[in-house]
């Protein structure tokens, strides 16, 4: 994965790089390549990506010519040229197809919706205000890490699930079923998904995480906030509040 503190540090200073790999226009990347399994999105615009049997990239909406666009190592980095954070911009549609996609990174007010995830392990993560979509997620590992205000919608399955929310966002997965999850929620954030197995959640804060399914869990809170297991169990614990 592009190292996103790297990127962010180029894209504000408006030179748009991926770790020391500059950007350039889609007419002059190369797409020859074995097609990315990870994406990156820096800045306001919007990505739609796409099952296919190859890459492919198309852009449209306004002020196009200005993204810039990385492929290294199975990643595709997107970005804006010019954009800094914090930034109000106009913004563009980057369509996307490609066989497999496993790891989103989004930082900034973006959007990005995927039609499929997968993969042995797969991984988002949103930083900023924007939101990610992945509507159809299949994978053995899912790791999720949701820090600012921003939103994510999935559905699908997962053997295990780890996830971090910290600040206001909110993971909204009602539709994602873990086999075994782990999250941590830090400020006034919240997740939800489905589980008929072994939930364990730690909370600081005023965040809610809540279960649908029949699970087993367990839950370390400081403040008010709380861990929903509807219809399933929650042990007493002496370091525990829990709403059943």
């Amino acid at each position: 994965m592009f190292g996103l503190a790297t990127a962010l540090a180029g894209c504000d200073a408006g030179n748009v790089s991926f770790n020391g790999k500059e950007g350039v226009p889609l007419a002059d990347l190369d797409l020859t390549g074995p097609a990315p399994t990870a994406i990156t999105l820096l800045g306001p615009d919007n990505v739609r990506v796409t099952r296919g049997d190859k890459l492919a990239i198309t852009v449209e909406g306004a002020d196009s010519d200005k993204l810039r666009f990385a492929l290294s190592e199975g990643q595709l980095g997107i970005a804006r040229e010019g954009w800094k954070i914090g930034q109000s911009s106009s913004t563009a549609t980057v369509n996307v197809t490609l066989p497999l996609l496993s790891e989103v990174v989004l930082a900034g007010s973006g959007n990005l919706t995927a039609d499929q995830m997968g993969g042995e392990a797969a991984k988002i993560v949103i930083a900023g205000s924007g939101a990610v979509e992945a509507r159809a997620i299949d994978t053995t590992k899912l790791g999720v890490d949701v820090v600012g205000s921003g939103k994510l919608r999935a559905a699908g399955k997962a053997k295990e699930l780890k996830m971090t929310v910290a600040g206001s966002g909110d993971a909204e997965m009602d539709g994602l079923n873990a086999d075994v999850a782990k999250v941590d929620v830090a400020g006034s954030g919240n997740a939800r998904f489905a589980s008929n197995g072994i939930v364990d959640a730690n909370i600081m804060g005023s965040g809610e995480v809540r279960v649908f399914g029949r699970a087993t869990c367990k839950v370390s809170a400081m403040g008010s906030g709380k861990l929903v297991c509807a219809n399933g169990v929650t042990p007493d614990s002496d370091e525990s509040e829990a709403a059943q």
